[in-house]
């Protein structure tokens, strides 16, 4: 059962397939479903064979509770972790997806000391079909560990997933859609501030004056 917010989410992340938008972000409040739109999203294009490589990267909090949903409703897409003490087992997972496709779940953690792994496949770049990031406002500082790190993963598309795109500035959300949109969208930090940041803190500074 779909609401029609659930129906809209996914003609919107179907459109950006379609029209080559690289990615998008979904940023509805916490509780609104991001999880179940973008589980049947994926499910639908795998099943097409329009997709078979996914990478899902998140906070270790929410592990449970991907692998959960993705079992409940997509128990035909086989679904791997790349996380936990066993290298061995990690690397099994990983080749196993990659050969036969699929879905990688992952942390940040991992993401920060595995990318080159997850980049690649027997000593050649592997590029995912689409590179999922929940709680994405992790890479809201282009300059961190983190976000050179997802950065660094080669994807066709990328999806952001997160409640909060903006916490402290609008750089913030520059840095989230650079990520998303592979750099199609609001040109560099320098050019978004100069185009952006710049007149909407001046026009607020003179609305605070003048009230």
């Amino acid at each position: 059962f779909m609401l029609p917010r659930d129906v809209l989410s996914l003609a919107f992340l179907y459109s950006l397939y379609r029209d080559g938008r690289k990615g998008g972000i979904l940023a509805d409040d916490m509780g609104l479903g991001k999880t179940i739109q973008v589980i049947s999203f994926l499910s639908g294009m795998y099943d097409n064979e329009l997709v078979k490589h996914i990478l899902l990267i998140m906070p270790t909090s929410l592990l449970t509770n991907w692998t959960k949903e993705f079992a409940k409703w997509t128990p035909g897409i086989r679904v791997k972790g790349f996380h936990g003490a066993s290298k061995a087992e990690r690397t099994r997972n990983l080749e196993k997806v990659q050969r036969r496709g699929g879905v990688i779940i992952t942390t940040y953690n991992m993401l920060l000391n595995n990318w080159q792994q997850l980049s690649s496949y027997h000593n050649r770049e592997f590029v995912w079909d689409y590179m999922v990031l929940d709680e994405a406002h992790k890479i809201k500082s282009s300059a961190t560990k983190t976000a050179k790190s997802a950065y660094a993963i080669p994807s066709k598309n990328r999806v952001l997933l997160t409640g909060t795109p903006v916490q402290n500035n609008l750089r913030e959300m520059w840095a989230l859609f650079d990520f998303a949109c592979q750099g199609t969208l609001l040109g560099t930090a320098k050019t978004f501030k100069a185009e952006y940041e710049n007149p909407i803190t001046r026009a607020r500074e003179k609305d605070s004056r003048q009230n």
